[in-house]
């Protein structure tokens, strides 16, 4: 039996558009217009207009027109990159900020980290996007930052937060280089800090395949046996004498021994623009610690292309330390993913100070003052240079201060003497005659350097040493005779032609 049917009741053309009205979806800001339309159709001529609802049709197109032009004019880039930020003077940091609509008279009053602060807050208010970049340190506690190159891996207002959670889920590790997106500080929970929203890469890679990296210290170390070519510019006479003398090979474990006022910085720069020139994809850092302001300045306008960082005489002890540590740990990721890295270090002596001053005392002082847990770290630093035959390789080349009349500085080079793989000496006296590069050719040597040497370098450098020895032939004028040899050829190979006559 079917259901009994209700007669349903026709409404009026008013109740319909009432009902057809309330089943669309409510906006205010088109309400608005619809109204302004319409009062506007009651005070003009009516006649003009055909309907009300191709004026509301006209105001809509209108409407988002301006809106479009609104979003482009206050933000003017969907990504922004905190390290592009960074690097802007104050000057040009109100004129970005101008494109934000933050006013450029507020910048009288407003420190740059402030200004910094504002530009990223309003990037965020209008659905933008904020990618920031850094090397990653953990913290005891689990949590990490993200520190900044352009502050020296130091303790700066622009680190970026990541939270254990995220630690433990990629398995990241101190020195890793961590690309992805940021949120602003919440006010409400008391942050301090932009924290990492989600991670893109890590060390130019993606973060899910970090499983499959090993340790550094589980890796096999092997003698080096790929020479690295110094020999650049038949001008550059050291870095030449260098490439026969006591050749640098991938994964070299090098010091170069100097008395003060030798010439040490300027060879420092000719092997790191050497390297630079020859072999592109090393990544070379230049370590300076506790150096002259003016001589960091230098060796970055020098040396264009590496990334240099330093940690000033005028600094703290202990960041003498964190900077050192933060360098060692980043080259450490980048071997791990079979790089070829190079640290060229100025100088480990006032390393070690650095760290007899700050590791806790053990009550067992030896000569000079030293602690006898102080040098544990610097040689681990040293120590970490070594050839991987899994692939990859960290160099690192570092000079020792002699002759300065400290016995600490001379207790620190015997310590570190028998440790390194190569060995180049400087002399005063050559230094003194205005002899450059002042290389002392007799102490100056590299273990196994046969698998660094051709066959023809190898016995022309053996011939020339024992001929040096039988003759008695002096420091000075040897060092004389290959500079003026040197100068008039222009590259090695000619070079050891010239020395069968």
């Amino acid at each position: 039996m079917p259901f009994p049917t209700k007669k349903r009741v026709k409404l009026s053309n008013e109740n319909e558009e009432m009902e057809a009205s309330a089943a669309q979806p409510k906006k205010v800001v088109r309400k608005k217009v619809v109204k302004q339309v319409v009062s506007e159709a009651n005070e003009e001529n009516t006649n003009n207009i055909e309907t009300v609802q191709e004026k509301c049709e006209l105001a809509k197109d209108i409407e988002d027109n301006n809106n479009n032009e609104v979003k482009e004019l206050k933000r003017p880039h969907d990504i922004l990159y905190i390290s592009k930020l960074s690097v802007l003077t104050f000057e040009e940091l109100l004129e970005f900020a101008e494109s934000y609509g933050i006013k450029k008279d507020t910048g009288n009053n407003i420190r740059r980290q402030e200004l910094m602060h504002a530009i990223l807050k309003a990037q965020i208010a209008l659905e933008g996007k904020i990618v920031a970049e850094g090397t990653l340190e953990t913290l005891q506690d689990g949590f990490g930052f993200l520190r900044s190159k352009n502050s020296n891996y130091l303790v700066g207002p622009d680190d970026i937060y990541i939270s254990p959670a995220q630690i433990r889920l990629f398995g990241l590790r101190t020195g890793d280089l961590i690309t992805g997106e940021v949120r602003p500080p919440k006010d409400n929970a008391g942050e301090k800090f932009f924290a990492l929203l989600r991670i893109e890469s890590v060390n130019g890679e993606e973060p899910n395949n970090l499983y499959k990296r090993p340790h550094f210290d589980k890796l096999t170390p092997i003698f080096p046996n790929e020479r690295i070519n110094l020999e650049f510019a038949p001008n550059k006479i050291s870095t030449r004498i260098i490439n026969l003398v006591s050749p640098i090979g991938k994964g070299q474990r090098g010091l170069i021994v100097a008395p003060p006022k030798a010439g040490k910085t300027m060879m420092l720069q000719e092997i790191a623009n050497a390297i630079c020139k020859n072999y592109p994809d090393i990544k070379l850092f230049i370590l300076l610690i506790d150096e002259r302001p003016e001589e960091v300045t230098d060796m970055r306008r020098q040396v264009p292309e590496a990334e240099v960082i330093a940690s000033t005489f005028d600094e703290t002890p202990d960041k003498h330390c964190q900077v050192s540590e933060m360098v060692l740990e980043k080259a450490k990721r980048l071997v791990e993913n079979k790089h070829d890295v190079v640290i060229i270090l100025d100088s480990i002596t006032r390393l070690s100070r650095a760290y007899n001053l700050v590791v806790p005392a053990s009550g067992k002082v030896l000569t000079g003052g030293v602690d006898s847990n102080a040098l544990h770290k610097p040689k681990r630093f040293f120590g970490a240079a070594r050839n991987i035959e899994e692939g990859g390789s960290l160099t690192i080349i570092a000079s020792a201060l002699v002759d300065t009349g400290s016995k600490m500085d001379d207790y620190i080079y015997e310590e570190f003497k028998g440790t390194g793989n190569m060995e180049l000496h400087l002399d005063r006296k050559l230094a003194n005659r205005r002899l450059f590069p002042a290389i002392d050719i007799d102490s100056s040597s590299t273990r196994r350097e046969d698998l660094l040497l051709t066959e023809e370098e190898k016995n022309k450098m053996w011939a020339l040493r024992k001929y040096m020895q039988s003759q008695g032939i002096d420091e000075d004028q040897l060092i004389e005779t290959v500079i003026d040899k040197m100068n008039s050829t222009k590259d090695n190979a000619e070079f050891l032609k010239l020395l069968n006559s």
